[in-house]
């Protein structure tokens, strides 16, 4: 398994990947969060591991909800063990994303709007996953719907700390 992943992660940015648009690369490294899902009144402690990828030209996550070490036998109502792969595509200047987990897969398409990260699923453009805020030691991201009146409803929130 290590040549697997010798031959995936990256030390580093590609030099291909123009600075202005490595928008996920603060994110490199572990997090802890907290999601908590508005809709269903719920909420749970994570985490979120970030890597570079395919010779830096990708970055590559691991979301647990709950965190390794909060799991327990019997399985939370909103837990995930996903991941996604996020590669940026010079051609549009955007990143193109896939995200999945067991039964699950998403396609998105992700671009700076302001200072914001939207990833907007290319099969329901109405369905936005949002980085709001990206410091280096803490990031805000969102899962939003778009309504009919152009207002966005959060369907959940994840507030993150690094590790």
């Amino acid at each position: 398994m290590s040549e697997f992943v010798e031959a995936l992660v990256s030390n580093g940015k590609s030099p291909g990947l123009p600075e202005e648009h490595d928008w996920f690369g603060r994110l490199v490294g572990s997090w802890k969060l907290d999601y908590f899902d508005r809709n269903l009144s719920s909420s749970v402690r994570g985490e979120w591991i970030f890597e570079r990828v395919l010779e830096g030209m990708g970055i590559q996550d691991v979301i647990i909800l709950p965190a390794r070490d909060m799991q327990t036998e019997s399985p939370h109502p909103l837990t995930e063990y996903g991941t996604s792969l996020r590669i940026y595509n010079p051609g549009t200047c955007a990143w193109d994303v896939a995200y999945g987990y067991a039964g699950k897969i998403f396609r998105l398409e992700a671009r700076r709007e302001d200072d914001m990260i939207v990833l907007t699923n290319l099969d329901d453009e109405r369905h936005k996953w949002v980085f709001v805020s990206i410091e280096d030691d803490r990031f805000h991201w969102q899962n939003v719907n778009v309504q009919d009146d152009g207002s966005w409803h959060v369907n959940a929130d994840i507030y993150a700390e690094r590790v």
